[in-house]
C-alpha cells in the first residue's frame, strides 16, 4: 500500500512539473528575399531552440517535424499571420506557443537583421517580440540568438555587459595611459556594497541595498514608492508566460522579478500599471517577485541599520501592503504586507509599489 501511495505521489508530482513546462514550437527562419544562406537560417533556428530548451520552465518543441506538419496541412510560410493557422498548429504539435523569426540580409553587408516574436496558440496574440542585428559567423549567430531568445522570454541579455565593455574599450576607457608603465599604476580596491548602503547607479538613480551575497551580487530598493493597479485591463487575463503560484513563493531567486516585469509589460503594455511604474524609474528597475519582496520586508523588520538608513535617505518606511510581480491566477497577483504576510489580491486593486534592481559589484 505504501509503495502504491509513493508511486501515486511521484506520478502527481511529475504531472505537476510537466504542467509548468511551456512548450514553444520554433518554426523555420523565414527569408522572403532569398538572400540569407540556408546554413545561416538553420543556425538561427538551432540556436534559438537551444536557448529556449536550456531555460528552466521552457522546452524548445522540436520532437515533431514542424516543417512537415506545415506542408501536410498547407500552412502559409509567411510568418504565421493567420490566427486560425496558429491555433491549428498549436493543436497539432502540442505546443503552447509558437516562435516565428525572419532574417534579412542587407546588400553589401555581412550582417543579418533577425526579427522574432512569440505567439500564444490559444489567443493567437503576440506575447513578446524583439529584433537583433548580428554577423553571419557561427560565433556571432550564437551570441545574437542567445541575446534575442533571452529578451523574448523576459530574461536579462547575457551579453549586455560584454557589449558595454567592448564599447568602453573602443572609446579608450578603462585602459592604462600609453606613457605609463603598468607597474606605475596603483592598484584600486574594489568597493563592496553592504546592506544599508545608499548606492548610486550609472543612470543617476539611487537605491538602498537590502541584499548582498558572497559573489558580489546585490539588490537595492527604490527610495520612492507609488500606489498602482497591477492590471487595469477591463478583463484581467492569465498571462501565459508567467508562472502562477497558488500559495505564494517566498523563496528568493536573484533577479526573478526582472523577468516577470518584462513578461507583464509585454502582455499588458500600459495596463500593467505597477510593472510600468517600476520600469519608468529606469530600464534596470523592476517590480520584485514575491520572494524578493518578502526578503525586502524581512530586512526592513529585522535590520535596524537598513530601516534607519531608508528613513534618513528619504525612502520613508515600509508600512503597508506591496505588489509583487508574481501572479496567482487570471484575477489575482501576490502582495506582501509590512508585517511579512502574503495574500492574493485582485489585480484591479490599487496598493503600494516599490521598485528594486539587481547589481553586481
Amino acid at each position: 500500500m505504501k509503495k502504491s501511495l509513493t508511486l501515486l505521489m511521484a506520478l502527481v508530482m511529475g504531472l505537476s512539473a510537466m504542467a509548468q513546462i511551456k512548450r514553444i514550437a520554433i518554426l523555420e527562419t523565414i527569408d522572403k528575399e532569398d538572400k540569407v544562406p540556408y546554413a545561416v537560417e538553420v543556425m538561427v533556428r538551432s540556436n534559438l531552440t537551444k536557448v529556449i530548451s536550456n531555460t528552466p520552465g521552457y522546452e524548445g518543441y522540436d520532437r515533431v517535424n514542424i516543417s512537415q506538419i506545415m506542408d501536410e496541412h498547407e500552412f502559409e510560410r509567411t510568418g504565421m499571420v493567420n490566427e486560425e493557422q496558429i491555433r491549428r498548429l498549436g493543436e497539432i504539435s502540442g505546443a503552447d506557443f509558437i516562435l516565428v523569426s525572419e532574417a534579412v540580409k542587407f546588400d553589401g553587408s555581412n550582417d543579418i537583421f533577425v526579427a522574432a516574436k512569440i505567439l500564444n496558440v490559444v489567443t493567437a496574440k503576440t506575447e513578446s517580440e524583439e529584433n537583433k542585428l548580428m554577423g553571419m559567423t557561427p560565433h556571432d549567430i550564437q551570441h545574437g540568438c542567445e541575446s534575442l531568445a533571452n529578451i523574448l522570454l523576459g530574461n536579462p541579455d547575457p551579453h549586455l555587459f560584454d557589449r558595454k565593455l567592448h564599447e568602453k574599450e573602443a572609446a579608450g576607457e578603462g585602459k592604462p595611459e600609453p606613457d605609463k608603465a603598468p607597474e606605475a599604476l596603483a592598484p584600486v580596491a574594489k568597493a563592496v556594497s553592504k546592506v544599508g548602503d545608499l548606492k548610486m547607479f550609472p543612470d543617476g538613480s539611487r537605491g538602498l541595498v537590502f541584499y548582498v551575497d558572497g559573489e558580489g551580487r546585490g539588490l537595492a530598493v527604490s527610495l520612492v514608492e507609488s500606489n498602482e493597479y497591477w492590471d487595469k485591463s477591463r478583463r484581467p487575463s492569465d498571462i501565459g508566460m508567467l508562472d502562477n503560484m497558488e500559495r505564494g513563493d517566498t523563496l528568493m531567486r536573484y533577479g526573478e522579478g526582472k523577468h516577470c516585469t518584462q513578461v507583464i509589460i509585454n502582455a499588458l503594455g500600459s495596463n500593467g500599471h505597477a510593472a510600468s511604474w517600476c520600469r519608468s524609474l529606469g530600464s534596470d528597475w523592476y517590480l520584485p517577485s514575491v520572494g524578493e519582496l518578502y526578503l525586502l520586508v524581512k530586512t526592513f523588520r529585522r535590520n535596524r541599520v537598513f530601516a534607519a538608513n531608508l528613513k534618513s535617505s528619504g525612502g520613508g518606511e515600509i508600512d503597508d501592503w506591496l505588489w509583487s510581480s508574481t501572479e496567482n491566477d487570471k484575477d489575482e497577483a501576490w502582495n506582501v504586507s509590512s508585517g511579512g504576510r502574503l495574500s492574493g489580491e485582485d489585480k484591479d486593486t490599487k496598493i503600494k509599489v516599490r521598485a528594486i534592481r539587481a547589481f553586481m559589484d
